[in-house]
């Protein structure tokens, strides 16, 4: 199981590996996986999927802990009680920070009900290139890679459900969205049909 976890962390060049695997002082993100709940023990999963990177495991054991838990289908939190066997999500994960390398994984976040054919891509608007006027807004997200346009008909909700104009929208605020189209263009631009505020 060591083995297995340092190699993982040396090929997650997205996030450098601590000094000492065991003795880290800060937890490190190591991947996600997307795939189905096997297990349930208390608030600890066995997930069992395919890695979203080279960082990921195809089977894991995390501790949900206090995690957020989100339900794609409504872009709103969910109760950690509603994950059951054979419940699908997607869900980051960390190594513990305790020496202890037998220990389960700590979940960041968990997304459930995950589906590619209806995934919701999880951003931040950014500060620059942000336009807001009655032809809709555009901003680009936070890691430069992607362009969001919203039109003036996208359903726009806050984390309760209730329904934001294009005036609520500012600078910093955190969305999931759903996706209609992506170009092939750098930044790719997005043309979702539904953003639903981060809580």
């Amino acid at each position: 199981m060591v083995a297995l976890l340092c190699a993982a962390l040396l090929c997650a060049s997205a996030f450098p590996p601590p000094p000492a695997f065991a003795y880290a002082e800060e937890p490190v993100i190591i991947g996600e996986t997307i795939g189905y709940v096997t297990q349930v023990h208390g608030d600890v999963l066995h997930v069992v999927g395919e890695p979203l990177t080279n960082s990921g495991f195809e089977s894991v054991r995390v501790r949900i802990g206090d995690a957020p838990v989100y339900d794609l289908r409504t872009g709103f939190k969910a109760s950690r009680h509603v994950i059951t066997k054979n419940t699908n999500l997607r869900i980051a994960y960390i190594v513990p920070p305790q020496a202890d390398t037998a220990a389960p994984l700590e979940a960041v976040v968990l997304w459930l009900n995950w589906n590619e054919a209806d995934a919701a891509v999880f951003t931040v608007i950014a500060s620059e290139n942000f336009r807001n006027d009655t032809e809709g807004t555009v901003f680009l997200c936070s890691d430069g890679k992607y362009c969001i346009s919203l039109a003036p008909d996208t359903e726009i909700l806050d984390s309760r459900g209730n329904r934001l104009s294009h005036a609520n929208i500012t600078q910093g605020m955190e969305f999931f969205i759903w996706v209609d189209m992506i170009t092939a263009s750098s930044p790719a631009l997005v043309f979702p049909h539904k953003v639903v505020q981060v809580e």
